[in-house]
């Protein structure tokens, strides 16, 4: 208990290290880590990857089609990963893609019926497990830890990243 704790053999090697922001790195990657491969065995049985998943979720939470730079802008992935995602999306018929209405150069992406019919069939599941994993902490210790994570975020986003903190999707993106 009380996470990962560097050894007093890696403080006398290194002795310019900041040992609590070895430890917040460690744990913090860790955790993510735990949790990914707890939503990996939630998504496998929908033929959904973390980034699968993630981008269905943009798609059905937008008020109308986005462009795919859009969705994009709210994951942490590159373009091509995003191609990638919405092409695997679209052969299984859970988003399409059109003709921008009055900009030829440009593509709507928009979730289809199939799409929205997973998602209502997935999301009660996934909250039952998120509510199980953060069963470990209080309700106020995960808002603490949240705004924690937040300026963390913050302070590691570049600062043309311009991600929106809310209508992500519910799990960490990992492409």
């Amino acid at each position: 208990m009380g996470g990962f704790r560097v050894s007093d053999e890696y403080v006398e090697q290194h002795p310019e290290a900041d040992v609590s922001a070895t430890e917040l790195v460690i744990n913090v990657m860790y955790a993510a880590e735990l949790l990914g491969r707890e939503a990996d065995q939630v998504f496998r049985p929908f033929g959904l990857s973390r980034g699968s998943h993630n981008v269905l979720q943009i798609l059905g939470g937008a008020r109308e089609p986005l462009r795919p730079s859009e969705v994009t802008a709210r994951l942490t992935v590159t373009t091509a990963t995003v191609t990638g995602l919405l092409d695997t999306l679209e052969a299984r018929g859970l988003c399409r893609r059109r003709r921008h209405p009055t900009d030829r150069r440009s593509v709507l992406v928009e979730i289809t019926h199939d799409g929205r019919e997973l998602l209502d069939e997935l999301v009660p599941q996934l909250i039952e497990h998120e509510k199980r994993w953060a069963a470990g902490l209080r309700p106020p210790e995960r808002e603490q830890l949240i705004r924690l994570l937040g300026a963390l975020q913050d302070h590691l986003r570049s600062p043309d990243e311009n991600v929106p903190t809310r209508g992500l999707a519910s799990t960490p993106s990992a492409g």
